[in-house]
């Protein structure tokens, strides 16, 4: 029997590696002659650059490091791979400005900025890259990239003509009055940037960056409102600047507004992070002969249909006939309209009544022990 095993991360827990790995040794346990293929996956977000890592390496790729300023002003070091022969890039921008770092830093979403991550392009940039591809998602930030075209050599300006030297975040985009972008439009000239999301939010609204991820970057509710309309008042200046308006863009809400970030400064392309890296791991061909899929993250419910990693893989799955088995920490609202997209089981890990920590704090062993038990009855049907 051959089984893969595709799982992203369970956030602050399991690295998507760990998590398949756990899968394997319970699958192991019960099957001795299974055949199990692990394919740690992403969504395009955090995580992306361990999932892909592996594969990628046998490609030419190589993990460089440099540290730049992270979401909350302090140094960060951050992970991205380079071919030097194919001149390409993979980054992720959770490594510069992400909600994980900076763990003793209470989350404040208005004051996160994407500085660091535009340091990091440009210094991806003077290795003769021409390539980049940008995981966007897993982001602290709200600043609609403010902060990375800063870091590239924009030029903002206050009501008064004065220049904003401080590193822009989303609470500031309110004094932006003028924009100067010669110096960062010659540094991305002739460059190809992709932005992988896994969502489809306009940059705006109800249903944009602020209102929809504000919240759990820390933004309070009553400073929403005001939030979300100094990102509109920036859009309509970069709108009118680059003669292209971008807001309204599925996907421009992604990570704060770096989705539409990419597509204004940097004339980039907004992909779908999951079927890019099924592409790069090759999952079809691995998945077509198989007998059983696994997926899985930390949470699943109705808003895994919105291009999430389970659900990517699920329907690549599907096309193939191939059953596909769900696990996840928390099973959620209207989880069970996965069932119509190639999902046909879906597990929770917790075994009895559990607090989070404690869930959290177990999940591989967790994970093993629903994956043996699965084995158990998919063993079932083999006698």
């Amino acid at each position: 029997m051959k089984v893969v095993v595709a799982l992203d991360s369970f956030k602050g827990s399991c690295t998507a590696h760990n998590a398949c790995e756990a899968v394997a040794t319970g699958f192991k346990k019960a099957l001795h002659d299974s055949e199990i293929l692990c394919c740690p996956i992403s969504d395009g977000g955090e995580g992306l650059i361990d999932s892909l890592y592996g594969v990628l390496q046998e490609q030419g790729f190589v993990k460089h490091h440099y540290t730049v300023l992270g979401p909350y002003q302090g140094q960060v070091k951050a992970s991205f791979l380079y071919n030097e022969q194919q001149g390409e890039a993979i980054v992720e921008m959770a490594q510069c400005s992400g909600i994980e770092l900076n763990l003793n830093h209470p989350r404040e979403g208005e004051k996160a900025t994407t500085y660091g991550l535009g340091q990091l392009i440009g210094h991806i940039l003077s290795l003769k890259c021409r390539t980049i591809k940008i995981g966007l998602g897993g982001s602290a930030t709200n600043d609609a990239g403010a902060g990375f075209a800063q870091a590239l050599g924009a030029k903002f300006y206050d009501s008064h003509d004065q220049l904003i030297t401080e590193p822009l975040c989303g609470s500031m985009l309110s004094k932006i009055a003028r924009v100067d972008t010669s110096e960062l439009d010659a540094a991305l000239k002739d460059v190809e940037i992709f932005g992988t999301c896994d969502v489809t939010n306009p940059l705006t609204g109800s249903n944009g960056a602020t209102y929809t991820f504000g919240p759990q970057k820390g933004i309070k509710v009553q400073n929403l409102a005001t939030l979300d309309e100094a990102m509109q008042s920036f859009a309509t200046l970069m709108n009118a600047h680059y003669k292209r308006s971008v807001d309204t863009v599925a996907g421009a809400g992604a990570a704060g507004g770096m989705g539409a970030a990419l597509l204004w400064f940097a004339h980039g392309t907004l992909e779908r992070g999951i079927d890019i890296v099924m592409r790069i791991l090759k999952l079809e061909e691995k998945i077509k002969d198989s007998s059983l899929v696994i997926v899985g993250e930390g949470r699943i419910d109705g808003q895994s249909l919105q291009g999430k990693a389970p659900l990517g893989v699920a329907k690549l799955a599907k096309e193939h006939k191939v059953p596909v088995i769900a696990l996840c920490g928390s099973i959620g609202a209207n989880a069970e309209a996965l069932y119509e997209h190639g999902i046909n089981a879906i597990y929770s890990l917790c075994t009895g009544p559990m607090t989070l920590d404690e869930a959290m704090s177990n999940a591989e062993e967790l994970i093993e022990k629903l994956s043996y038990n699965i084995a158990r009855t998919v063993s079932l049907s083999l006698n």
